[in-house]
């Protein structure tokens, strides 16, 4: 029996096989299986995946404080995560929940002028608050 195949999985693999591609950003309700569907396209398509979700792992929004350089943000993720390997063309970085780092959304810009990783965002709610700093 072949797995079931979703639109989602046809857009990951259009994006991917793109040149020059910009960081990909997926919204939608929550609980609706975007991070299932982007891990299971990273893993399949990657050497290497990280993984990043800014509500379970509230620190992790720490790596994008300081700096929105690319090589400051990898060496604090590396840091944190000792166990990440960062490959150019090799890795695809996953930022889970990014509605809640309003810096992880700011640098996915320098990630594209950057072009070493492969950059895939998710968040639920977005367009209701995930551009408006809190109060």
């Amino acid at each position: 029996m072949e797995p079931l195949k979703r639109k989602i999985d046809r857009t990951l693999a259009s994006w991917k096989a793109t040149a020059g591609h910009k960081p990909l950003v997926i919204k939608g309700c929550r609980q609706c299986g975007k991070t299932f569907s982007v891990m299971q396209f990273a893993r399949k398509n990657y050497k290497n995946v990280v993984y990043l979700n800014f509500v379970e792992h509230d620190d992790y929004k720490l790596a994008f404080e300081q700096s929105k350089a690319v090589d400051d943000i990898i060496m604090n993720i590396s840091a944190m995560i000792p166990e990440t390997v960062f490959e150019e063309g090799e890795t695809c970085i996953v930022l889970d929940e990014i509605q809640e780092c309003p810096n992880a959304r700011a640098s996915l810009k320098f990630f594209k002028v950057d072009g070493r990783y492969d950059v895939i965002a998710t968040g639920s709610l977005l367009g209701v608050r995930g551009y408006v700093e809190p109060s």
